[in-house]
């Protein structure tokens, strides 16, 4: 099973479950992640969800090993909408590496935890593509303009650290105390009004990120241009 689900006092826990492939992501996993957090969403008695991934590493990105295809494409730019939308916060426990896809999962939720050994990339310019989840509107508006587009020109790593100091992440914790610590904050967000939250996170969102589901859109159109045809 690559995608553990629990639920417990109104948190719901994904945890990928790939630690062999460093939860890199397959379009099958992909998928069962996005079912996961429709479901989640669409249930009235989850009021957080909490994203992880079990073993040496948050998620290394795409599987290389899997085939490239539009249908992974578009179901990474479904779970960014549905995350990013969804009434409920989203905390996302990273640690080890957090590359591609992974990051763009991370910055998707609303608050992140990372272990103070975190190493997080955007690598797609150095294999010719632009990255997905909404990338272009999220990083400007946690980062600055100059450094978002220095870590999507660049793909350079940087460390859990810088990702506190840039507003990448909330909080580095110790890497032994991360499961703990995301549990619970997602705890203390459970208990807090899921309609109050709800409006917070709705406001927020509509005043810093314009239309998301555009931005989606046309991040998949670049994409699409920038794929060698198979």
């Amino acid at each position: 099973m690559h995608l553990i689900q629990t639920f417990d006092a109104g948190v719901l826990e994904l945890c990928l479950n790939r630690p062999e492939r460093l939860n890199a992501l397959t379009l099958a996993l992909a998928r069962d992640l996005l079912l996961a957090v429709q479901a989640g969403v669409a249930d009235p008695a989850v009021r957080v969800i909490l994203i992880r991934g079990e073993g040496r590493a948050f998620c290394a990105g795409k599987d290389r090993d899997d085939p490239p295809t539009p249908a992974f494409v578009d179901t990474l730019q479904a779970l960014a909408a549905a995350l990013v939308h969804a009434p409920q916060p989203v905390v996302t426990a990273v640690h080890g590496w957090v590359v591609g896809a992974g990051l763009e999962l991370m910055l998707n939720g609303d608050l992140a935890v990372a272990a103070r050994g975190t190493r997080c990339v955007l690598p797609e310019v150095n294999v010719g593509l632009f990255g997905t989840g909404g990338v272009a509107a999220l990083l400007p508006r946690l980062v600055g303009l100059q450094k978002a587009k220095g870590l999507l020109m660049l793909g350079q790593e940087i460390g859990a650290a810088d990702a506190e100091r840039w507003g990448l992440v909330w909080q580095v914790v110790d890497d032994e105390a991360l499961a703990s610590h995301a549990r619970g904050l997602a705890q203390q967000l459970a208990r807090s009004s899921p309609r109050l939250l709800a409006e917070v996170k709705q406001l927020v969102h509509r005043e810093q990120l314009g239309d998301f589901d555009a931005t989606l859109a046309r991040e998949t159109q670049v994409h699409a241009r920038l794929t060698p045809a198979q």
